[in-house]
């Protein structure tokens, strides 16, 4: 009686949802089409045929403002996969390099490399654009005119030697992947892989002889740089700045994935006469890479995603063109749906060439066990024995002739770095003064801060009500701070923080007869910041846990329904969502019904941050035993009691780093609703600047 009992419920229960699911559908569905009708917003895709009308100023194809807005999203997406190709190769590289210095013995090496790739993982990579920007702006010397030469690296960008035509470089390019893929079965690629690699490339540089391959040099004229290939300063900027901040995190999924390798294979190696290089290249590293593919791939797809923040640079790829799309249309249903299919799909895409890459060489995608490595490989330095410097010293600066190198090239490093840092905050400064005397040093400018100290912390506020901003600020600040103290852990730290949110939005919302009311719009600053970080994690985490249940679910509905949710959301950039939460919701709800642009960027965020956090919950849930549901069944429990009480704790231990580390990201990932017209504290400190 009981199995039917919950076969009923299980089958009302699917039958609800479905139900529920099917009338949002139909009442937003409606709503659309009665604001589409009110609004005479016309819909359909027969726009692409049109003429554009307006041009872009980098492409890989021809193009005109004649031509369609087809051929101007196609550019787009062009240009997306190409800063995606070159930014997941250049940061691959990087990382490697990095994670190798990080693992270095030399410990001057270990520690530059640690501290790079915490400066790098901790600044919203908006900001870390915004930054190289700048530097390729204002760092690098203009254009000169008539300078004579055929190669420039200016403040408009890199400019190349370049290729005629591009026939006899896809015949090089086509005859040398034959070639690759020709020679893989062969005993030479087996056993001497550079000689393999030397014919590939000799066919390649043949075909370019034979095809008749001709180089054109850029020439410096009166204008600037012509002819040649010029890479401008938004694209250098979109690819440094994705390539420098994904490979912080690839250089840590390397080091964990070496470290993981098991010990015995170091020693076998150093056994058969193996040098400590050789064991890397041959034996460490093989293995690592099959348990770094997984997360890898993952960084991999986010960079592809990433490449949709050139559109805050004026940076031509997808995002870009088709944002200028709907302004020139006014087909904003169309043009976001194009962004979340096409990201989709070449997340789609890459996942799978990912997977299939692996399963070619018969890896397995879920790793091995590893040995039982410490992550620091270096000797602390004796700070308390000074005695024992000079040894400390010889055994991990100078070892060996190379050791020692490497010690004095990141000795250089660190003194130029440090010096150059110190003369900009200090020697070069600006103390006194406006932006005349700025403008005339080349260091830091402390009057701007105290000029605008106000206006990059509270934004628009209204500047008598701003003591209100300071106790939300402090309100949240206090949460964050309690929430290292373990013993809150469960309902007292969730209910102060929900307490603490709250008290923090009637401060800066005011009325109740007892505030002047401050509208939205007027938010700005680090409140906003810290409000749509706080809101995102705290109200996203319950989300989180249900989505991870219901995707683990036996139930076909709930399980589908998880699963399209989790995977639609992060296959879209984060860009993608919040165009979404400002230009499309508005269409789907009520003309009745008005939700401020701050609630709707709330809700995007905290769906977002939801599907991140229900894959780290899910990684939780798996590895706890079967067993402990039907003990805790076998008690009493009921079904959600025993995964209130007995699964979900225990999950929680297992991920909490990833729920962590999805709390950080939305903290950065606040930068991007600038993008959308809400003024964050990026935003703020942007206005300050401009004034």
């Amino acid at each position: 009686m009981n199995g039917v009992r919950i076969d009923r419920r299980m089958r009302f229960a699917q039958l609800a949802v479905l139900g529920a699911v099917v009338l949002a559908a139909f009442y937003f569905v409606s709503s659309l089409t009665t604001n589409l009708a009110d609004k005479n917003i016309r819909t359909g895709f027969a726009f692409l045929s049109e003429r554009a009308g307006f041009a872009i100023g980098e492409t890989l194809i021809s193009y005109g403002p004649g031509d369609s807005f087809a051929a101007a999203l196609l550019v787009g997406l062009l240009n997306t996969l190409l800063v995606s190709a070159l930014a997941i190769a250049f940061s691959t590289i990087l990382g490697l390099w990095i994670c190798m210095a990080r693992l270095s013995r030399n410990w001057l090496l270990a520690r530059i490399a640690r501290i790079y790739i915490e400066i790098v993982r901790n600044i919203p990579l908006l900001l870390q654009i915004f930054v190289w920007y700048a530097v390729f702006l204002f760092s690098l010397p203009p254009p000169e005119i008539g300078g004579g030469g055929n190669f420039g690296f200016d403040n408009r960008g890199l400019h190349l030697p370049a290729f005629a035509s591009a026939g006899p470089l896809a015949l090089a390019a086509a005859l040398g992947t034959l070639a690759w893929f020709l020679l893989r079965g062969t005993s030479i690629f087996k056993s001497r892989p550079r000689i393999a690699i030397i014919i590939v490339l000799s066919i390649s540089v043949l075909a370019l002889i034979v095809g008749g391959a001709e180089v054109v040099l850029p020439k410096s004229g009166k204008f600037g740089f012509s002819g040649g290939l010029s890479l401008s300063t938004e694209f250098l900027t979109l690819v440094v700045g994705l390539s420098v901040y994904t490979s912080a995190y690839l250089a840590e999924i390397f080091r964990s994935a070496i470290l993981a390798v098991p010990m015995g294979q170091v020693e076998a190696a150093a056994a058969l006469g193996l040098s400590p290089g050789s064991t890397m290249a041959r034996i460490i590293v093989p293995q690592a890479v099959r348990i770094a593919i997984p997360p890898m791939t993952s960084w991999h797809l986010n960079t592809v995603k990433n490449s949709s923040l050139g559109v805050a640079i004026g940076y031509p790829e997808f995002v870009s063109v088709v944002d200028t799309v709907i302004s020139q249309t006014g087909q904003a249903i169309e043009g976001v749906g194009l962004i979340v299919i096409t990201f989709l799909t070449l997340s789609l895409i890459l996942a799978f060439v990912s997977d299939r890459y692996a399963r070619s060489f018969g890896w397995s995608l879920t790793g091995q066990a590893g040995r039982q490595a410490a992550a620091e490989v270096t000797e602390p330095l004796p700070l308390l024995r000074s005695s024992r410097w000079g040894t400390w010293a010889k055994r991990n600066l100078f070892a060996t002739k190379l050791q020692t190198m490497l010690t004095l090239l990141a000795l250089a490093l660190t003194l130029v770095a440090g010096w150059s840092a110190l003369a900009w905050l200090f020697l070069d400064a600006t103390f006194t003064g406006g932006a005349p005397q700025c403008r005339i040093n080349d260091g830091a400018c402390w009057p701007f801060l105290k000029e605008n100290f106000n206006l990059i912390l509270f934004g628009t506020y209204p500047e008598t009500e701003r003591w209100r901003t300071v106790i939300a600020v402090v309100l949240m600040v206090g949460c964050l701070g309690l929430s290292f103290i373990v013993r809150l852990w469960g309902r007292r730290l969730a209910t102060l923080w929900g307490l603490g949110i709250a008290a923090a939005i009637i401060l800066l919302r005011g009325g109740f007869g007892l505030l002047e009311p401050v509208p939205m719009d007027k938010w700005s600053g680090l409140p906003v910041t810290l409000l749509l970080a706080s809101i995102a994690v705290v109200a996203a985490f319950p989300l989180a846990v249900l989505l991870a249940f219901a995707r683990q679910s036996s139930n076909t509905v709930f399980r589908r329904l998880a699963i399209s949710f989790i995977e639609l959301v992060r296959g879209v950039p984060l860009i993608g969502v919040l165009f979404i939460a400002a230009v499309m919701f508005p269409l789907f709800i009520p003309e009745w019904l008005t939700i401020d642009s701050l609630p709707r960027v709330q809700i995007a965020l905290v769906l977002f941050t939801a599907a991140y956090m229900a894959e780290a919950v899910r990684g939780g849930l798996i590895p706890v035993p079967k067993g402990q549901a039907e003990a805790a069944m076998a008690l009493g429990l009921g079904k959600w009691q025993a995964r209130r009480h007995v699964i979900l704790p225990q999950a929680l231990k297992v991920s909490v780093p990833g729920l962590v580390n999805t709390s950080i990201s939305e903290v950065k990932n606040t930068t991007l609703v600038l993008i959308v017209g809400v003024f964050d504290l990026l935003q703020t400190t942007r206005l300050s600047y401009v004034e």
